[in-house]
């Protein structure tokens, strides 16, 4: 389940994101201002980045960003993140 918390990537910026654990992991999708969706699964990981959700054809909802990663299981996968 998706969870509304404060990001604790960066606490100065005071950003809020959607959370979810995914295994040993977890993937954040920005609110707001916060445009990005990161992959955290530990350090030297290939399974941890950043992206953001703008794209040529316009923003990505978090709602979406959140079914996209649903989608994946939460990894990140290029030929799905491009609605």
């Amino acid at each position: 389940m998706w969870k509304k918390i404060q990001w604790d990537g960066n606490p100065d910026l005071n950003l809020e994101c959607y959370r979810k654990k995914f295994g040993r992991g977890h993937v954040s999708v920005g609110i707001g201002e916060f445009k990005n969706i990161v992959y955290s699964y530990g350090a030297n990981s290939d399974n941890s980045l950043s992206g953001t959700r703008c794209r040529a054809n316009g923003e990505i909802t978090p709602e979406q960003a959140m079914s996209i990663v649903d989608s994946n299981k939460g990894k990140y996968n290029h030929l799905n993140n491009n609605p």
